[in-house]
């Protein structure tokens, strides 16, 4: 895993430095982002037993990789170049016509910083995309997790490590409708072992809830994570209480106080949005831009849709008119997302991030 993690900071700084090389040059990409990748994940591209690159198939139609083992075809790798939209219906039809005629399970698609799974024999069409990942703006943990889920090791058990992915995704949802219910469920059991140590002591749940708040927040860093609202969870955080002095020294609480790196826009109209939230930035610019022109470039992150027509049951959205918009993401991710945009569009916007001294909050 850490070789995976070790190969994905390289491919990202390939990516940043020489951006328009791989815009332009598919080959480029090829040995140069998708190889590595491949190589680390244990499929040895140089040697015809693991990778026969640009191997036709039986009509004659060439996959740009074909992934084998033990001399059978397992896997098909579709590559672009960096600009091409793996969602968009043609490429993944193309990839599609591969694995389906082959009798293959799965297929991959890539440009070098994204990549998509793909399954082939899935009875309804929505569900055959699997996952996609992003280099440039999801978590290398994310990333290297489900990169590994094909590697040459792996492959063999594929599907059964997708059906249990499934099935624990699944119960989690059902258990953790949000960040909020986590602090609720643990907060809880905080309660009951509270009871157990001093049955005297008297606390009351809100103050409960306030200390587990704050200490998840430290453990699980929730506020690199912006959410679309100052939900209760924020709230529960930094709601004073008898008790507050105490938890701050004892505990040694996160400094929350810390500055944060902030997103300007400018528009070709001259117009600057840089508001002192992150989030009301990123919504601010989707709103002018036009959701009616984003939704169809299909870009998604964590699995659901930057511009949806219908609210997600576990992710923060803000609601912008009769969309959702994707907010449960990081400064990083939204401004990865402007970039897309602003790419696949050709709006001209000038994107910057900045560090405001006189906003220290978060």
């Amino acid at each position: 895993m850490e070789e995976v993690k070790s190969i994905l900071k390289e491919t990202l700084e390939q990516i940043n430095e020489f951006r328009n090389d791989y815009i332009s040059n598919e080959q480029a990409v090829r040995t140069q982002l998708i190889e590595p990748v491949l190589n680390v994940l244990g499929w040895k591209t140089s040697n015809p037993k693991f990778v026969r690159p640009n191997a036709p198939d039986e009509d004659g139609k060439i996959p740009d990789y074909s992934l084998l083992k033990n001399g059978k075809t397992i896997l098909i790798v579709e590559a672009k170049n960096l600009k091409s939209d793996l969602q968009d219906k043609k490429i993944i039809d193309q990839l599609a016509n591969y694995c389906y005629k082959s009798g293959i399970n799965f297929g991959v698609l890539t440009n070098g910083a994204k990549w998509l799974l793909f399954k082939t024999f899935e009875n309804n069409p929505k569900d055959r995309i699997i996952w996609q990942v992003n280099i440039e703006s999801d978590k290398i943990e994310v990333i290297s997790q489900n990169l590994s889920l094909f590697s040459y090791h792996n492959i063999d058990k594929l599907d059964a490590m997708l059906k249990k992915r499934k099935i624990l995704d699944e119960v989690w949802q059902s258990l953790v409708e949000s960040t909020d219910s986590i602090i609720s469920i643990v907060a809880q059991k905080l309660s009951e072992q509270i009871k157990i140590k001093d049955p005297l002591i008297k606390i009351e749940i809100s103050e409960i809830k306030s200390f587990t708040g704050g200490k998840i927040a430290e453990l699980f860093e929730f506020a690199e994570v912006e959410e679309e609202n100052d939900t209760e969870i924020e709230k529960a955080v930094v709601e004073e209480s008898e008790f507050t002095a105490m938890e701050d020294v004892i505990f040694k609480r996160r400094n929350r106080s810390a500055k944060r790196e902030k997103i300007s826009v400018k528009f070709p109209d001259n117009i600057v949005i840089n508001r002192k939230r992150v989030i009301d930035t990123f919504v601010e610019c989707i709103e002018k831009i036009g959701t009616e022109r984003i939704l169809p470039l299909n870009i998604y992150r964590s699995g659901v849709p930057i511009v949806s027509i219908s609210k997600d049951n576990f992710y923060n959205q803000r609601k912008l008119g009769k969309y959702w918009i994707m907010s449960c993401t990081s400064t990083k991710e939204k401004l990865a997302v402007l970039n897309e945009i602003n790419e696949k569009l050709n709006l001209n916007l000038v994107i910057e991030t900045f560090i405001d001294d006189k906003d220290a909050s978060r």
